[in-house]
């Protein structure tokens, strides 16, 4: 049967995502039942597309995963910061939890601030003066009362809570206890980001 250009556009987008996730355009191609290279075809006339050998898995690694998801970063940040896909960075994590207790026991540690830790850690915030200009309740954090309150939170986070987890608990957006830290230059030793998507030879016949 003769496609239309609407199940043209609706199998490349599909396909260009799950090939980036990770499965052959064999694979893919058997779920529209058409031959792999016509839906390599498809794709690739519509779609920016980083190829990979044959039956090669895009890979994170994990070490760099798991560091990143103890600071906090969400899964797509990860991903967007190594250069790889989502499905990566979750193999990653599964790779790593099953080892949690031997080579990763930061990441088994891992845990929610407690009542009491999120009761302190308000009452140095609310100690903080009055932010001019903000909208009210805001504080101030950049002088001495707000370097007690970022000496807090990373105390909290160098016993397991991730700044993401941390910052939520505390009714913030997300990235506030990093930016919190970055204040008062508490924030963990940074990184090099290293790119661990593997880039190969761009022939069709992956």
């Amino acid at each position: 049967m003769k496609l239309t250009d609407d199940q043209r556009e609706q199998i490349a987008d599909d396909a260009a995502t799950r090939y980036r996730a990770g499965e052959s355009w064999r694979e893919i191609a058997e779920t529209y039942e058409l031959t792999p290279q016509y839906v390599y075809r498809l794709t690739v006339a519509r779609h920016d597309i980083t190829f990979r050998r044959w039956g090669q898995q895009p890979i994170a690694d994990v070490d760099e995963v798991v560091q990143r998801r103890y600071d906090g970063e969400t899964l797509d940040q990860i991903a967007d910061r190594l250069g790889c896909s989502r499905q990566a960075v979750r193999t990653a994590l599964e790779t790593a939890q099953r080892t949690a207790m031997t080579r990763y026991p930061r990441l088994s540690e891992c845990r929610a601030p407690s009542d009491d830790e999120i009761v302190r850690i308000t009452e140095l915030y609310e100690a903080c003066p009055q932010a001019p200009r903000n909208r009210e309740g805001a504080r101030a954090v950049r002088g001495s009362k707000g370097r007690l309150l970022a000496e807090a939170c990373r105390a909290v986070i160098d016993d397991g809570v991730p700044m993401q987890t941390l910052s939520i608990a505390l009714g913030h957006s997300t990235g506030w206890v990093h930016w919190l830290l970055g204040c008062h230059d508490l924030r963990l030793e940074p990184r090099p980001v290293r790119t661990t998507a593997r880039r190969t030879r761009s022939e069709g016949d992956g």
